[in-house]
């Protein structure tokens, strides 16, 4: 055995002589107390160990590894329920509700968490619950770390040490250091509570960048309890690209002052983010530190087809300069696919709707074309709750924007009643296209709501259950306004504004659904946003109804 590794040897047996003679020292007590007593996990809620008791033990596994993602509120209502078909719906619509990409079979989430999970089991597992220590759990929140540092243990004739280990995430710039204080293998966090005085805090982050200048740890090479395949799913699914196939010799034989300035630049840069994160991201996954996202913009938007269904219409923008554009047979090609799934209250699946954008341009140069590109998706729904999916995936180059929405279809009975007001690029008599098409009119959806001066503000909307005389004519009036929603701004002072736009007309039509396209000047408006207000009088019953939506104005 080599001199170094016999010194470590007897370095850790001296430690664990000196830690039974001390073990019943007050002095260590509170110390360790101090450790053990703040520790981080998932938040614990009165009665949870009780409720725990009533789960199978298999139950109790998946409970444990899901934790980090439920808050107090959803952990209690789990564990509240009575039967165990009950808690299976509820961890079903749980992950279909965390499910990043919902318009698709897969949950990259669920994948990703389950397999650190059995990681977590495998290389860190533990007899008692939760089934692993701290490092286990730091798996299951952050993923595999890019790079792990070990600590020997050390003993001093006034300290002592407890053998540790170091993670390193560097995508979040977060370092995580645990020690085995029982020298039993189980790790917990070492980290400077915040509880501790200013002093106590200096002295600890004194103690650990000594550590770290004295060279005493080891760079460890991989997890090696592991087969090829584990190997390939850690590089796969987690924050950090990590090498964990390189060479073991050419990784060890790293001098050990530049790993040691290494560690304690990171140290300096990232010992308080652990915090941050704890707080803020309790959980990260690899998709979602994925840089290239696709902006997308959408609205919904629904209109009375039958008594008890309703035209509901998810309408997109996508922005030109964000998409990838091909050269084929001498065409700038684009294409982009929109999905949206629908789900009702208990998370089933109600509707799924699809739309295919392409766009071919015609010059030598880059696409020159508008900035925003639109699409829709058309799905017939009923009135109810709903949670909407939508994602939209370039498809040359993969890219793809994902966002979710819940939504209240209300019913729209036989008195009068108004659809929502739908904001449009702009609105044409029907053509040879048979998109965006409604009745005799083709609508090009702005979901964004924003219009640049001097562009008109553009909008649709429909009337229902207008009074009929027996030649089935109805009379009505439409009263508009624009409301500014924040004070104006004129050099240092702050002007209320109650009204910039305002106008009146009545009309006339054939049966009791009128349809009415309006185009508004925004010449007297300004940058910032604002309410449109649309107030329709059946002027036979003198019955009145209102709607209001938001759009922005950019200079």
């Amino acid at each position: 055995m080599k001199r170094a590794e016999t010194d470590r040897v007897k370095t850790l047996h001296d430690y664990r002589a000196v830690h039974r003679f001390l073990l019943g020292a007050a002095a260590v007590v509170i110390v360790l107390a101090a450790y053990f007593c703040y520790g981080y996990g998932a938040e614990e809620f009165d009665g949870e160990t009780g409720l725990l008791k009533s789960l199978e033990p298999e139950e109790r596994l998946n409970y444990f590894g899901s934790q980090y993602l439920m808050n107090p509120h959803q952990a209690k209502h789990y564990l509240s329920l009575p039967t165990k078909p009950e808690r299976e719906q509820w961890l079903e619509r749980f992950w279909l509700d965390l499910d990043p990409s919902p318009t698709t079979e897969d949950n990259e989430r669920k994948i990703e968490h389950e397999k650190r999970v059995r990681l977590a089991r495998k290389l860190y597992g533990m007899d008692k619950e939760p089934g692993w220590d701290k490092r286990g759990e730091t798996l299951i929140r952050w993923g595999v770390p890019g790079r792990r540092t070990r600590m020997w243990a050390e003993i001093g004739f006034y300290r002592m040490v407890p053998p540790g280990e170091i993670w390193h995430y560097e995508k979040l710039d977060m370092l995580v250091h645990f020690q085995d204080y029982n020298l039993q293998g189980e790790y917990i966090y070492a980290i400077v509570p915040y509880g501790l005085s200013g002093r106590e805090q200096q002295d600890r982050r004194a103690t650990l960048n000594e550590l770290m200048k004295s060279g005493t740890f080891q760079t460890l090479f991989a997890f090696e309890y592991l087969d090829l395949d584990e190997m390939e799913d850690i590089v796969s699914f987690n924050p950090d690209d990590i090498d964990y196939i390189a060479d073991v010799d050419i990784r060890m034989e790293m001098p050990r002052d530049l790993i040691a300035e290494w560690e304690l630049e990171k140290v300096e840069e990232s010992k308080n983010n652990f915090y941050k994160y704890l707080e803020e991201n309790p959980t990260i996954y690899s998709f979602e530190l994925d840089s290239e996202l696709l902006s997308l913009y959408f609205d919904v938007t629904s209109f009375k087809k039958g008594p008890d269904s309703l035209r509901t219409e998810v309408n997109f923008e996508i922005p030109t300069e964000e998409i990838r554009f091909v050269r084929e047979k001498g065409l700038l090609a684009a294409e982009v696919e929109l999905r949206v799934a629908v789900r009702d209250y208990g998370m089933n699946e109600v509707a799924l709707g699809t739309d295919t954008i392409r766009i071919t341009y015609a010059g030598e140069g880059d696409f020159e074309g508008p900035s925003l590109i639109p699409g829709q998706v058309v799905m017939g729904l009923e009135p109810g709750y709903y949670r909407i999916g939508v994602e939209a995936i370039d498809m040359k180059s993969g890219v793809r924007g994902v966002m979710k929405t819940s939504i209240e279809l209300k019913a729209v009975g036989e008195g009068l009643a108004v659809s929502d007001i739908q904001f449009a690029s702009r609105i044409d008599g029907d053509s040879d296209q048979t998109r965006f098409v409604k009745g005799n009119l083709r609508i090009i959806p702005h979901p964004i709501h924003a219009y640049r001066i001097p562009f008109p503000l553009t909008f649709y909307f429909e009337i229902y259950g207008l009074d009929t005389d027996r030649e089935d004519f109805c009379f009505y009036s439409v009263d508009y306004r624009i409301v500014p929603l924040e004070k104006r701004r004129r050099g240092p002072v702050l002007e209320e504004v109650a009204s910039v736009v305002s106008s009146k007309f009545e009309t006339t039509g054939t049966g009791p659904r009128q349809v009415q396209q309006l185009q508004i000047a925004t010449e007297n408006l300004w940058q910032g946003p604002f309410e449109l207000s649309i107030t329709v009088t059946d002027k036979r019953t003198l019955e009145q109804i209102e709607r209001r939506s938001r759009f922005s104005i950019l200079e």
